[in-house]
């Protein structure tokens, strides 16, 4: 017999703007709310390339994070029984 589990929403966003004419700004945000400073960069084709790279790397971070607290709730037992025997 197979869990399934649903994945959690995700909502990734990068923005960028133009600071001068050779330097653009990049925000990033996960839940369209708080936007977290990227970096600046010198073409635009740089900025959305780590756009695209950090909402990608927070991505991953979130799946993993969430698979292992869905493999805490599916087996408790074992994560109490192993600290148990480790303390």
């Amino acid at each position: 017999m197979s869990l399934h589990h649903s994945a959690p929403f995700c909502f990734m966003h990068w923005s960028v703007q133009r600071v001068t004419n050779n330097l653009f700004s990049v925000s990033a945000t996960s839940d369209g709310l708080d936007y977290t400073h990227v970096g600046n960069y010198r073409s635009v084709e740089d900025a959305n390339r780590a756009g695209r790279r950090f909402v990608s790397v927070r991505a991953h971070e979130q799946g993993h994070n969430s698979h292992e607290r869905a493999e805490a709730d599916v087996h408790p037992q074992g994560s109490l029984t192993s600290s148990a025997l480790h303390g």
